[in-house]
């Protein structure tokens, strides 16, 4: 378990599940599991970050998908421009969006591949709107995965990976002024699907920004001074007491 959250070297990403085992049974899990979700969004923007999250289907036909990764594959080229997809091309650490933007942003596993967590969470945290969602998938490392390192497919590339506790991730969540709105493991088996168990391989959580005003106004208590305090009062109060 990696308990500094920025690591001193960049990762390599993946781009697809297919990269990595049994990765369409999870791309599949978490699909299911946000589809619910999704339909909350209030807006029209929705950003996919990293190879990954591009390909967790999303039926949004009246919102505008926009895949950004640090690299780009020609699968996810191809699908530029088409239903309302755009695929950028840009670091993580430095999103090429505005501030407040952006309605939702989605994050499979990218958290478990990246090497600097915090920064790339500030950067989402930018980009959101007020009541933006977000919308984050990871490895969980109470599953056989925490004894894995590196993960990918025989005779294949392996891609080196960290692991994150969900309850780390809430903590950092809530730091950055979002209020958690679900949270769980998730299995891919769908007997198990309702009723995921701890040593399950996916942790899965939705978050929504909720930001303060800058300037709060309390509530203003009334002072009534006594007239037993004012110098007239209190002559009064003698007189009568004589």
């Amino acid at each position: 378990m990696n308990w500094q959250a920025k690591y001193p070297q960049e990762f390599k990403l993946p781009y697809s599940w297919h990269q990595l085992p049994q990765g369409e049974a999870y791309c599949n899990a978490i699909t299911d599991y946000f589809a619910p979700w999704l339909a909350k969004i209030s807006g029209y923007q929705l950003v996919k970050i990293g190879g990954l999250s591009a390909e967790i289907s999303c039926d949004l036909p009246l919102r505008h998908q926009i895949i950004l990764c640090p690299e780009l594959s020609p699968a996810l080229i191809e699908l530029n421009g088409q239903d309302a997809v755009s695929v950028l091309q840009a670091r993580l650490d430095n999103l090429p969006f505005i501030e407040n933007s952006v309605n939702a942003c989605l994050l499979a596993n990218g958290l478990n591949f990246y090497h600097d967590p915090h920064q790339l969470l500030r950067e989402i945290t930018r980009v959101l709107d007020e009541e933006g969602y977000l919308f984050i998938s990871l490895f969980n490392p109470c599953s056989p995965l925490l004894f894995k390192r590196r993960l990918g497919l025989p005779e294949q590339r392996k891609f080196e990976f960290r692991h994150y506790i969900i309850y780390r991730l809430i903590d950092w969540l809530e730091l950055l002024g979002f209020e958690i709105l679900a949270y769980r493991h998730l299995s891919v088996a769908k007997k198990n699907a309702e009723k995921a168990p701890l040593f399950s391989p996916l942790s899965v959580l939705v978050a929504q920004k909720r930001s303060l005003p800058l300037t709060l106004n309390p509530a203003k208590n009334i002072f009534r001074q006594h007239k037993g305090f004012e110098p007239m009062g209190a002559f009064k109060q003698i007189n009568n007491d004589l």
